[in-house]
């Protein structure tokens, strides 16, 4: 039901970032897992790697995805843009409901109509047809915010 309740999500979100599909793989074969699952000829998964923050990769963009994810105080963090876009989500664990929506703030011609970050939360609950969601817009937003690695 978590698993089925999450992936629902993630598939409603791929309109948006195609690297939702290429997650709900690596989930329907590991689960919510804590490392880093990557496909270079089937799934592979790295459950010893450290993840201090979740994210997203592919080779050009596309090719021999990965991603890093992690639980903490039981919430489920996992990360989806292949490319300068990114969207960091937070599942809860017991029930599968989306509690962390963190969207890149980097400038957009094409992925994200809003400049503003909750513009683009809004965006993301859109897409999902959420009309309220707690926590939407945070008073201190670098409290929620994850820190992205810089991925070279």
């Amino acid at each position: 039901m978590v698993i089925e309740k999450i992936v629902n999500t993630l598939n409603k979100i791929g309109s948006k970032f195609g690297s939702a599909r290429d997650l709900v793989e690596a989930i329907e074969e590991f689960g919510l897992f804590s490392g880093k699952a990557f496909n270079k000829e089937g799934w592979g998964l790295d459950y010893t790697a450290d993840i201090p923050v979740p994210y997203a990769y592919a080779e050009q963009g596309w090719v021999w995805p990965e991603f890093g994810a992690f639980t903490k105080d039981g919430i489920w963090y996992c990360c989806l843009g292949y490319g300068v876009h990114s969207l960091i989500l937070g599942f809860d664990e017991r029930n599968g409901e989306l509690v962390h929506i963190e969207p890149d703030e980097s400038p957009s011609n094409r992925c994200w109509a809003a400049a503003s970050f909750e513009g683009r939360v809004d965006e993301v609950l859109n897409l999902l047809g959420i009309i309220w969601f707690p926590s939407k817009i945070p008073k201190e937003k670098e409290d929620l915010k994850i820190e992205m690695p810089i991925i070279e």
